[in-house]
């Protein structure tokens, strides 16, 4: 596994400095040397979404940030995210934000569908029972700290 994790991250290295250009299965797999057969079910298997996915994501999250904190037109914030025309970027935008970009400017409320993805090299061998023993359950001095955290997670990322 931690040859996998070394692999995926490579990819994601790749794709996050070429957000701005058109990416895909077969372009990452060849900037990092791999069939994209078995790149596909690395990153599936250790991310948890396509390489289609997590770029779109990325892409759009970008684009969501730059429409809320800057004035470029729309159509420059989506040739740069690596759509081909506004329109394709307006349909995609919408089906993941529910709201046309335009008017997502408008609310002016930054929020990503997906941050960067970071992968620990070394990560705890889950196989053992050590990690188990550190498990403790919640008491009543942690609701607070948990009501704070739910009010971040719905009032700040708006899911």
């Amino acid at each position: 596994m931690p040859g996998n994790i070394k692999n995926v991250m490579a990819a994601i290295d790749y794709m996050e400095s070429h957000l701005h250009e058109k990416l895909d299965l077969e372009t990452v797999a060849g900037a990092v040397h791999y069939s994209k057969y078995h790149l596909h079910r690395m990153f599936t298997g250790t991310v948890g979404l396509t390489i289609h996915d997590y770029v779109q994501r990325r892409q759009l999250t970008e684009a969501a940030k730059l429409l809320v904190l800057s004035d470029r037109p729309i159509l420059e914030i989506a040739l740069s995210a690596g759509y081909e025309s506004q329109q394709s970027f307006t349909d995609i935008f919408k089906a993941m934000y529910k709201k046309s970009p335009n008017r997502y400017r408008e609310e002016e409320e930054f929020y990503p569908l997906q941050l960067r993805y970071v992968l620990n090299e070394n990560p705890t061998n889950l196989w053992g029972k050590e990690w188990q023993d550190k498990i403790v359950f919640a008491t009543q001095e942690d609701i607070p700290k948990w009501i704070e955290l739910v009010h971040l997670v719905i009032d700040g990322f708006r899911i």
